[in-house]
């Protein structure tokens, strides 16, 4: 699967984007920006993928999501003719009102909201997502001034909210802009070539670096380990299979990269803490799947 980078220009004189999103299905790619977003659902249900982390969505689901980490909303395949897909969109700079503002104007909290947003955020309390949900569909039609005003007022309160982490503690956001090309060579190597050897040397060399070098490099980027990322990127691939089709847990296995089933179920519950099975077992009920542990952003 390609990651894409995604190039957000806010009309001249407008802080930030907010836009309504209609369509059959969400089309965009899996994809990253240096902006944050905040996305929420109004109509339209399926599998929603942020960093590494993929849970079900529906109508009042509510993310913030942070700098540069991959993202999409992937759609339930059973669509009637007359159902269509409708999400609020808010895509905005940490700096759009200039670099530490919350910290100098005592909205420390709303920092804390901005820095821990490079995980994925989801809210939690319907009241809450209630409360913005009107907030977010006002945004669309008022002047930039009351716009921005609004979007603080939006930010204060889901600071002060009940949250929980969408991707792991050890997820990282993957580029910047520089190294988006470079990067991307890799990534789209990884992902097309996740079923068979993946050689480091090989992927090196697409670089044009030795492998003491790449290393470095991967790592400074990716604060992971080329093995690492390979491990977590099979797996995630072994997840998508396990919630998108009934292909048997061997054939995942093998279509993951792993030769051995017994290896292939060791890596999984290292990673996953739970056998593919019970994985599987616990999402035919997508509205029992286990939340990670609750917290807030000003823990």
């Amino acid at each position: 699967m390609k990651i894409q980078f995604i190039k957000i220009s806010p009309k001249p004189g407008e802080p930030f984007i907010a836009t309504e999103v209609k369509e059959k299905k969400f089309s965009a790619p899996l994809h990253f920006h240096p902006e944050l977003e905040l996305t929420i659902i109004l109509e339209g249900s399926g599998k929603r993928f942020v960093g590494d982390s993929i849970e079900h969505f529906e109508p009042g689901d509510l993310v913030l999501i942070g700098e540069n980490v991959p993202h999409f909303w992937c759609n339930d395949d059973h669509l009637s003719e007359d159902s269509f897909s409708l999400a609020i969109v808010v895509q905005f700079s940490k700096s759009f009102l200039g670099e530490n503002f919350f910290k100098l104007c005592g909205a420390e909290h709303v920092n804390k909201l901005i820095n821990n947003s490079s995980r994925g955020i989801c809210l939690k309390d319907p009241a809450t997502k209630e409360v913005i949900k009107e907030k977010l569909l006002k945004i669309l039609n008022l002047e930039t001034f009351e716009k921005t005003l609004l979007l603080l007022e939006i930010l204060n309160i889901f600071s002060k909210s009940d949250v929980y982490y969408l991707s792991s503690p050890r997820f990282k956001p993957y580029l910047n802009e520089i190294d988006c090309t470079r990067m991307n060579k890799v990534y789209n190597h990884i992902y097309n070539n996740v079923n068979s050897s993946l050689d480091i040397s090989a992927t090196a060399a697409l670089l044009n670096m030795s492998i003491s070098a790449f290393s470095h490099y991967f790592k400074k980027r990716t604060q992971k380990t080329f093995t690492q990322f390979i491990s977590e990127t099979r797996i995630g691939n072994a997840k998508r299979l396990l919630i998108e089709t009934d292909k048997s847990i061997a054939e995942i296995a093998y279509e993951s990269g792993y030769n051995s089933l017994s290896n292939f179920n060791k890596q999984f519950y290292s990673l996953v803490k739970a056998s593919p099975k019970t994985f599987r077992n616990t999402l035919l009920n997508l509205s029992d799947i286990p939340k990670p542990s609750t917290t807030t952003t000003g823990n």
